[in-house]
């Protein structure tokens, strides 16, 4: 135990390292950007390239504190392991079997692709944004509650899990890095502003609404207040873990489970008009499409700034009422589900929404920071031909790490559940991902789209990548089986 301990407190100093390392190479990227006299790119790349040695090095010490926590579990019960089963244990628990770990391993995923791109075509300026997505990924890992390693549940012990679960993360850090190189690609060929500003206003109000759901038109926010409670830990045996779960009632005339959702108050009316002001500027933006570049002085970036701001508002007022949540009540006539005890109180563990409404916030505040430089950004861009040759390769790479990740996870559920597809949430939705990255290839391929048509394409396909990944979490896609596991 004590050797597993001191993995674990060694990986929370590496990946200090690593966050740290991260954040001064996106000043890096972001100065170089901003004053082209820094001569800093090296230098963002090294502290970036160091950054991920130090990230590398923390997944391995949690990959194997997890894999001598899985050979501890058996040799307690008793069970003598041969040097082979002592192997496959020590491999057999990889690092992104929670949430935690997953969104770390995502950052590094990316951060690794990032700097292949940058090793073999030169294009720095993608840095400022895979860091930035890498530094956002692990701040979302830092506000999940449950961050210990725990053995594998049964269903999660297959060595499916290597090869599934990785390859999909791996092709969506690559359809992020398209994404990012597709973009750059609209801003170097001139696209207006107002077709950018518009697309994020609009999606930005999207994405609010799905969080928000039909009560938000009342101006009602409703999260789900959890519960702590004590489950036995694996690892330490005779001591208790605390787990925070989402409160769940019993609806009338069903026997399955369903969250229970309570106003939080104050929050609403500020996500409403942010949606509002936010779909006035897509709309104001779309039809001053065809006029000339107005960039910060365009009506439609006022009304978007004023969104964000009101936004703001509503992010700092939800953050503070979980932080200083007293004990919530159930509404009038709803029972806790069977086993499920107060106090109930809201809080970050059992709500995902809060970091997809940070995600929101993120992307407009970087759309009106960066529209100002927009000049000095196109000038600093390589030929948009090149642009678009690294976007589809970059998105070629990663279709078939997906389609390998769709067929072997169907090999696993068959073993699992017997079953190869199930129409789960999560499956349906890597399923509308592969179609989406498909439809984008064939129009390269066989119709011999290029330009923007493709750009914008990839540029969209990303955001189903965001749904695809957060939904489940989010609830907005129904209860499924692909939760994160113990670990």
């Amino acid at each position: 135990m004590g050797s597993i301990q001191g993995l674990l407190d060694w990986g929370v100093a590496l990946r200090i390292v690593a966050v740290a390392g991260y954040a001064l190479a996106f000043l890096g990227y972001a100065a170089r950007l901003a004053v082209r006299k820094l001569k800093l790119d090296r230098v963002a790349t090294g502290l970036a390239v160091i950054a991920v040695g130090a990230h590398t090095a923390y997944l391995v010490t949690r990959w194997i504190a997890a894999g001598r926590i899985e050979i501890l579990l058996r040799e307690r019960t008793g069970d003598v392991l041969s040097g082979t089963e002592r192997f496959w244990y020590m491999v057999s628990h990889p690092p992104y079997t929670n949430l935690f770990d997953a969104l770390n391993f995502v950052a590094w995923a990316m951060m690794v692709c990032y700097l292949i791109i940058e090793r073999k075509w030169g294009l720095r300026v993608v840095g400022v944004l895979a860091v930035a997505l890498a530094l956002v990924a692990m701040g979302e890992a830092s506000l999940v509650t449950d961050k210990q390693i725990e053995p594998l549940v049964p269903a999660l012990q297959s060595y499916w899990i290597l090869i599934h679960v990785a390859m999909l993360f791996v092709s969506y850090s690559l359809f992020t890095l398209g994404a990012v190189c597709a973009l750059l690609y609209l801003v170097r060929t001139g696209t207006a502003s107002a077709w950018l500003g518009g697309v994020q206003a609009a999606l930005a109000a999207l994405l609010l609404t799905l969080v928000g759901g039909t009560q938000l038109i009342l101006g009602t926010f409703q999260m789900a207040p959890g519960w702590v409670h004590q489950v036995p830990s694996q690892l330490h045996k005779g001591s208790f873990l605390e787990v925070t779960t989402a409160a769940h009632y019993i609806p009338a005339g069903s026997d399955k489970l369903a969250k229970v959702l309570v106003p939080v108050p104050g929050v609403g009316p500020f996500l409403l008009a942010a949606i509002v002001l936010f779909l006035a500027g897509a709309v104001i933006y779309f039809l001053a499409r065809k006029g000339p570049e107005q960039g910060t002085s365009a009506l439609g970036y006022k009304v978007v700034a004023a969104g964000f701001v009101v936004l703001t508002v509503g992010l700092a007022l939800l953050v503070y009422r979980i932080v200083n949540s007293p004990e919530v009540a159930f509404p009038q006539g709803i029972r806790p589900a069977p086993g499920e005890h107060g106090p109930f109180r809201f809080g970050i563990a059992s709500n995902y929404a809060l970091g997809l409404i940070a995600l929101v916030w993120g992307l407009t505040g970087g759309f009106l920071v960066t529209t100002p430089l927009r000049d000095r950004i196109s000038a600093g861009l390589p030929d948009p031909r090149k642009l678009e040759d690294i976007t589809y390769k970059v998105i070629i790479a990663g279709w078939p790490l997906l389609t390998i990740g769709i067929v072997m996870g169907g090999m696993w559920a068959n073993e699992a559940w017997g079953r190869f597809w199930g129409w789960d949430p999560k499956e349906t939705w890597a399923l509308i991902t592969w179609v989406v990255y498909a439809g984008y290839l064939h129009t390269r391929i066989t119709l011999g789209w290029a330009g923007k048509r493709p750009a914008a394409i990839a540029v969209f396909a990303f955001a189903v990548v965001v749904f695809t990944f957060m939904g489940v979490n989010l609830g907005l896609t129904g209860e499924g089986l692909h939760t994160y596991g113990a670990g």
